[in-house]
């Protein structure tokens, strides 16, 4: 068993290998977040600080893919500088890649070439610096919206949103489904889509909210805990990204494992072939498990 894996509930041993490795893949970023695995056979992340979203393949170095992939003014008013590039990053369901982007206050689509906005504004005034996002089956695109990307990560009501949201875009209709929070993060749809979690990883909001997502009503509190990114594997556990790891819970709420990394992951994703690879973004580093999942 590696020794950064603690468990909790020995149920865990029957869908991960608890003989794993963890591979480093970059070292060198600011601050990376947003990881999705790329079918052709790669994947994306951003790195916040450098504005830059990158493409990295096992045993190669990583490359540009987009440069200035959260804006083009990191010192546009109200905006924090440091903090300005592209964060979560998803495909919605016909290949195309969504870009949540902090400086310009939108999600974007990727057209090949350029950053096209898509989802900009709420009730007349832009968002606040859209951090997570994830497509369910019908293409509506679910995202949250806290303030880290503004001056001093602030809420500033007089130009962008008086309160940091999740919502909800379909065809060109936005909804908000969840102002339960002061700084929402992670979102995650469960495997049957029938839920949405939501969570954020302040201490003073340890908890992981449930919405219905045909009905994006409220139903329950999953779980008393923090959390940065959430996934969840084709089984239906859960994957928090916390200070102390990745807490590995079941459908539940209960903790069931906790896989330690050198440093604070922020976010995950599945990837690989068969989708049994866990990539992590951990602030100046991306972490990879092949086959965590058996």
């Amino acid at each position: 068993m590696h020794p950064s894996l603690k468990i909790y509930d020995e149920a865990v041993k029957g869908f991960i290998n608890t003989d794993f490795e963890i591979l480093t893949l970059v070292a060198d970023c600011e601050f990376t977040e947003g990881p999705v695995w790329n079918k052709e056979g790669f994947y994306l992340f951003s790195d916040i600080d450098a504005n830059t979203i990158y493409k990295i393949t096992e045993g190669e170095k990583k490359q540009v893919y987009i440069s200035n992939s959260g804006t083009n003014n990191p010192n546009a008013e109200g905006t924090r500088p440091d903090h300005a590039g592209s964060n979560a990053l998803t495909y919605d369901n016909n290949g195309t890649l969504l870009v949540c982007q902090h400086g310009d206050h939108t999600v974007a689509k990727w057209d090949g070439k350029n950053l096209q906005p898509l989802i900009h504004s709420y009730k007349g005034r832009p968002f606040n610096s859209p951090n997570d996002l994830i497509v369910d089956k019908l293409g509506r695109v679910f995202f949250s919206d806290p303030p880290y990307g503004l001056k001093d990560a602030e809420p500033a009501p007089e130009k962008f949103q008086p309160v940091a949201a999740v919502y909800c875009w379909n065809d060109s209709e936005v909804i908000m489904v969840c102002d339960k929070y002061e700084y929402p993060n992670g979102v995650c749809i469960t495997p049957d889509s029938k839920e949405l979690y939501v969570c954020s990883n302040k201490p003073s909001e340890e908890f992981i909210s449930v919405y219905d997502v045909e009905t994006l009503q409220y139903k329950k509190i999953l779980a008393k805990e923090n959390s940065d990114g959430i996934k969840c594997d084709p089984a239906g556990h859960v994957y928090l990204c916390n200070k102390d790891g990745i807490i590995v819970i079941n459908a539940d709420g209960q903790r069931m494992a906790l896989i330690e990394f050198p440093t604070i992951p922020a976010n995950c994703c599945w990837g690989g072939a068969a989708l049994k690879d866990l990539m992590v973004t951990a602030r100046e580093n991306v972490f990879l498990i092949k086959n965590l999942l058996k």
